[in-house]
């Protein structure tokens, strides 16, 4: 604003953020200002009339002197050098000629080229006003002579007094939990807060309820989503698969029931850590806290991880139901995600004495110390970590009891179980173990290698080789033999049955 009062602004204003926060919009204002020869200062702000001439044609969008471009159908060279050649021009009226060109970032490499000339060194009349979300997309030369604002997601609070607002003067009935539904629905973004409320309006008849948003929207209520976590957290697979049959059968979208978890387990966790979020409704975080204090932060987490990365499983699997209920299913189930209480630490009771153990099994010191040993005594403990570890390899695991360090090694197709033992839950799950394995404490480390072999790759390996052994075996078995030589023909597909899978007696 002191630029413009002291007719100092610069040629080039680039404007990043969000999508739907309004840069398109404050693009337009700061037009305005440029243009308005009654401009005002009033102390804090410099504002435009709105009232004359350059005002009005900048609102309705008709100033010939404010040109509005879409970087992405207008991203070519063409485009460009017409810009450039217009550029050359004096406005129509007033001192300025402003263009404003939303999603740069859209525009090939050839045009930002061409473009950067006349940034560089923009004719005296002429100022550039971009806007995107992207602008890690636009080259350091175009950036390098551009003054940049960096504008913020609006909050939950700005959203739902504006929405607040809005439904005041439109005099539409509402009340207050719907307008928090739709701020936490946007995301930050007003204008998508604006649009999904007009949404809501023309399906509630403009009488906005919780539950109207919900409906319209696909929302899945608050207490569904809390029921389905208290299932998981409280090993209850079945109350929780309960919930989600009667979401699912209610016609709510399975991407939007998981991300809808997410964010519940999102809030779970910043109220472990002492972070409530103070947006939600006060019976909301009654509910999350309470969820919280049903498992220790580092199950919470891993948890989350899992539901995580299962959503883009459901997003592209032909059978996303089957998925989610395996999910859920896994999270309340498995023993890696399941704390040891002092009940289950404790000892048997006197009526039931546990037998001696070996020798041995009295210490792990007796056990190999190889890497398939150190899975194998992980499986007993924790098994969903000894399944991340079988697609790892370890080449020199002796060096690593006598460094200290364990470095694990995964294929690149597997660097998902490379993130998953970096994580600090399983990272301090599998320390623990190693110390107890090892004798000692280990650090753990990882990393992509496409030449490691790892027991996945050698269970594979041999299962192929069995396989291929018994379609040998069958194609050369003497029956086989003589039934092609009566009756011609070619052996079909051979089927691989485990021993115990056929259906004969005993």
């Amino acid at each position: 604003m002191n630029a413009i009062r002291d007719n100092r602004d610069g040629g080039a204003y680039l404007l990043t953020g969000p999508r739907g926060i309004g840069k398109t919009s404050i693009a337009r204002i700061f037009s305005k200002t440029l243009r308005c020869k009654s401009v005002s200062w009033d102390g804090t702000w410099l504002k435009s009339c709105d009232k004359c001439p350059d005002c009005t044609e900048i609102t309705a969008g008709t100033s010939v002197d404010v040109i509005e471009i879409d970087g992405a159908s207008n991203n070519g060279v063409d485009a460009v050098r017409e810009i450039r050649e217009n550029a050359k021009f004096l406005p129509s009226s007033g001192g300025r000629k402003i263009y404003i060109i939303d999603e740069v970032h859209m525009l090939t490499t050839a045009a930002f080229n061409a473009l950067l000339k006349t940034v560089e060194e923009p004719p005296p009349h002429v100022t550039f006003i971009f806007a995107t979300t992207e602008p890690h997309k636009i080259p350091d030369t175009i950036l390098s002579r551009c003054q940049r604002f960096d504008l913020r997601r609006v909050t939950v609070a700005e959203i739902h007094t504006r929405l607040t607002e809005v439904a005041k003067a439109e005099g539409v009935k509402s009340e207050p939990a719907a307008f928090t539904l739709l701020a936490h629905a946007a995301e930050g973004s007003m204008r998508d807060a604006l649009s999904l409320m007009d949404q809501v309006i023309a399906f509630s008849s403009g009488n906005i309820t919780a539950q109207a948003v919900r409906e319209s929207i696909g929302l899945v209520e608050t207490q569904a989503l809390h029921g389905i976590i208290r299932g998981i957290f409280g090993r209850k697979p079945a109350d929780a698969l309960y919930i989600v049959n009667q979401a699912y059968m209610h016609g709510h979208d399975l991407r939007v029931m998981m991300r809808g978890i997410i964010e519940s387990l999102h809030s779970v966790i910043l109220a472990k850590v002492g972070v409530p979020d103070n947006d939600l409704p006060e019976d909301e975080r009654e509910s999350i806290t309470a969820l919280a204090s049903m498992r220790e932060i580092e199950e919470i987490e891993l948890i989350f991880q899992v539901m995580h990365q299962g959503l883009d499983w459901i997003a592209r699997s032909p059978r996303p139901k089957a998925v989610f209920d395996v999910l859920v299913v896994k999270c309340a189930t498995a023993e890696a995600l399941v704390s040891s209480t002092p009940a289950q630490q404790s000892s048997p009771p006197p009526s039931a004495p546990r037998a001696a153990p070996p020798a041995s099994a009295q210490s792990t010191s007796s056990q190999a110390k190889t890497w398939d040993g150190l899975i194998s005594f992980v499986r007993d403990k924790r098994p969903m970590l000894a399944s991340i570890l079988e697609h790892g390899a370890c080449n020199d695991i002796s060096r690593a009891c006598a460094a200290g360090t364990l470095e694990i090694s995964f294929k690149s197709s597997d660097s998902y179980f490379r993130t998953q033992i970096l994580a600090r839950a399983c990272n301090e799950q599998l320390s623990q173990l190693c110390k107890e394995f090892f004798g000692r404490g280990i650090a753990i480390r990882a990393e992509l290698n496409d030449t490691a072999e790892t027991p996945a790759d050698k269970r594979e390996r041999e299962r192929q080789r069995h396989e291929r052994a018994a379609i040998d075996a069958a194609q050369n078995h003497p029956v086989i033999t003589e039934a092609k030589s009566l009756f011609g023909g070619e052996l079909g597909p051979v089927e691989i049955t485990k021993k115990g899978d056929s259906d004969a007696p005993g």
